[in-house]
């Protein structure tokens, strides 16, 4: 746990943002400039720089659910055949 709270203090302190705060465009402290959405370019390397794949959740979840459907379909032939 203390290894991933390390990689996420890294990565916010890489990318600070400097110049002026009110402005509606920032830099980045890893050279991006031009942001309008400073928290949003932090998420998104934060997620990028640890591996996070939301996809993939989605596409798990996709296949469980099938593998229910299938189970259960199963489970519905095999009741059908007792009587």
């Amino acid at each position: 746990m203390s290894d991933l709270v390390a990689a996420i203090r890294q990565i916010i302190e890489n990318h600070r943002a400097t110049g002026q705060l009110d402005d509606p465009e920032v830099s980045c402290g890893c050279g991006t400039e031009g942001l309008r959405d400073h928290p949003r370019h932090v998420a998104e390397q934060t997620v990028d720089q640890l591996g996070l794949i939301p996809e993939k959740i989605d596409e798990v979840t996709k296949q469980i659910r099938y593998a229910t459907a299938w189970f259960d379909w199963q489970l519905t032939k095999l009741e059908g055949a007792e009587y």
